[in-house]
C-alpha cells in the first residue's frame, strides 16, 4: 500500500518517466518482444522527450504514488476521454497494493469530475490486475507503437459508482 498519492509535480516528469520504463522493460518485458518494449519504453529519457511529456495535450491528471517518501507508481487520467491512461509500479513495488491503490484514487477522480466509466487499452501482463479491479474486457486489439511495431493490447472497460453520500 502507498503511503501517499497525489498529483505529479512538474519537477517531478523525469522521474515519472523513469518508473513508466522500468516497470515496462522489468515487468512488461516477459508479454512482448524487445522491439515492442524499446519503442513502448524508450531510453534514455532526454530533455527533449520530457519537455514534450510536460506539454501535456491530452490533458492527462497526472498522479504520483509514495511509499516512505519515494516515487514508486504512476497514473494517468484523461478526463475528455474517460479514459485510465496509464498506472505503472516500479518493480521493486510490485505486489504490494500500490498499483490498486493508483486505481481507487483515478476512479475516485474520475467520479469527481461526473465521469460514469473508465476504458483504457490494457497490456497483457496488465490484464490480470485490471480484471481483479472490475475491468472487463471490450475487445483484444492491437496497437501501432510505431511505424511497422504493432502491440497486443485489450480494452477493458469498468463502470464506476458514485460516491455515496454520507446520510445526514
Amino acid at each position: 500500500m502507498s503511503d501517499s498519492i497525489r498529483p505529479m509535480r512538474a519537477r517531478e516528469a523525469r522521474r515519472f518517466l523513469e518508473i513508466q520504463r522500468a516497470s515496462v522493460r522489468d515487468i512488461a518485458a516477459k508479454d512482448y518482444p524487445a522491439s515492442v518494449i524499446e519503442k513502448w519504453a524508450p531510453l534514455p529519457i532526454t530533455d527533449e522527450i520530457v519537455e514534450r511529456f510536460l506539454r501535456n495535450r491530452d490533458r492527462e491528471i497526472r498522479l504520483m504514488a509514495e511509499i516512505d517518501g519515494h516515487a514508486v507508481a504512476i497514473g494517468a487520467l484523461v478526463v475528455a476521454s474517460s479514459e485510465l491512461r496509464a498506472c505503472y509500479v516500479a518493480p521493486g513495488a510490485a505486489r504490494r497494493g500500490v498499483g490498486s491503490a493508483v486505481v481507487a484514487e483515478i476512479e475516485r477522480l474520475a467520479c469527481e469530475h461526473g465521469l460514469a466509466h473508465l476504458e483504457m487499452e490494457s497490456s497483457l501482463t496488465a490484464e490480470p490486475f485490471y480484471t481483479a479491479l472490475g475491468y472487463r474486457v471490450l475487445a483484444r486489439c492491437g496497437l501501432m507503437i510505431a511505424p511497422g511495431v504493432p502491440m497486443a493490447a485489450i480494452r477493458m472497460r469498468k463502470q464506476l459508482e458514485p460516491a455515496r453520500q454520507a446520510l445526514t
